[in-house]
């Protein structure tokens, strides 16, 4: 890089670096970001801002510095872009290489980052259900018995189960396979119906010889079930299926469409349970929409047709 344009990219570096501190920075702490030798440089480099000219706009429509003794401040009248986006495999990596790094001299800084990239991404090793996989997992290793509040699928009912976990199994959902002490045989349990969880101080017993035979055929239950499922092929946007990728299978077809000005990619995802699924269609807004099967888009539209007027009775009343 010949010695012009490295100045004149250094100038830009303190543009960004003012830019995404709104606050002011002091001469010390622009110091020590960028290097400079002496306080003195810097502050010509900051002096000669004014002179970046960007056409059609004069030196001070473009840049105006405002230093008060303590602190440098700039204001952008015009746009400038004033960070580098990264893409969420980025910020997972980045956020991996903090976490593995504890070497890293001030510990403040690191955490700093850290909860930057926690408010970008949900969290680099989070998962859902964490705290009930976490504890199932405590549970097993240090063979405690479970308590549990488990909501039925068939029948829609809460009921209080008393087991001796065994395997966490984690397919396409996270599964609990238990002895249940109440019942006198082995079940088995997905982690999104728990609704409680406790560890209790009971004895944990001699699981019977009969355990590898329920996991063989709960397995090929499980494949069964699986091979069985509908497929729902839904219109997603970048940012909903990266969320959405944390809740469900996603496989993406490669079909893309525009509306409007949003771009929709297009996935195919099992149904497994069509009110859970429904419920977390809408929670997404617009940013998913079903393509088919015709049924959940039926159902869809009618449950935003009800809360319409749901809306219009309680605007009427008011």
């Amino acid at each position: 890089m010949n010695p012009s344009t490295a100045r004149a990219a250094s100038k830009l570096n303190l543009i960004r670096l003012l830019a995404s501190h709104p606050e002011g920075l002091s001469l010390e702490e622009i110091q020590g970001v960028t290097g400079h030798k002496s306080i003195s440089s810097l502050k010509k480099d900051l002096g000669e801002l004014y002179m970046i000219e960007m056409y059609p706009y004069s030196p001070t429509d473009a840049v105006d510095l405002d230093f008060d003794g303590d602190k440098v401040k700039i204001r952008l009248p015009i746009a400038v872009d004033s960070a580098l986006p990264l893409s969420p495999k980025e910020w997972a990596a980045l956020r991996s290489l903090l976490l593995t790094n504890q070497n890293t001299n001030d510990v403040s800084v690191r955490q700093s980052i850290l909860k930057k990239i926690d408010s970008v991404l949900p969290s680099g090793d989070w998962s859902p259900h964490q705290k009930t996989k976490e504890m199932v997992q405590n549970a097993i290793h240090s063979k405690k018995i479970l308590t549990i509040v488990y909501w039925k699928r068939n029948t829609k009912e809460k009921e209080t189960r008393t087991l001796a976990p065994w395997l966490l199994l984690e397919e396409n959902d996270a599964y609990l396979l238990a002895y249940d002490l109440d019942k006198k045989g082995f079940r088995s349990f997905r982690l999104d119906y728990i609704l409680e969880i406790t560890i209790s101080d009971m004895e944990y017993p001699n699981i019977p010889e009969t355990a590898s035979e329920f996991l063989q055929g709960f397995k090929q239950k499980f494949e069964t079930e699986n091979n069985q499922e509908t497929n729902v092929t839904l219109w997603v946007t970048d940012g909903a299926s990266y969320h959405l990728g944390l809740k469900l299978p996603l496989n993406e077809t490669g079909n893309v469409k525009q509306i409007q000005n949003t771009t929709y990619r297009e996935f195919q995802t099992p149904m497994r349970d069509k009110n859970w699924l429904i419920q977390t269609i809408l929670g997404y807004g617009t940013s998913i929409l079903v393509k088919e099967p015709k049924e959940i888009k039926e159902s869809i539209k009618l449950h935003l047709e009800s809360i319409s007027l749901s809306k219009q009775n309680q605007s009427i009343e008011t």
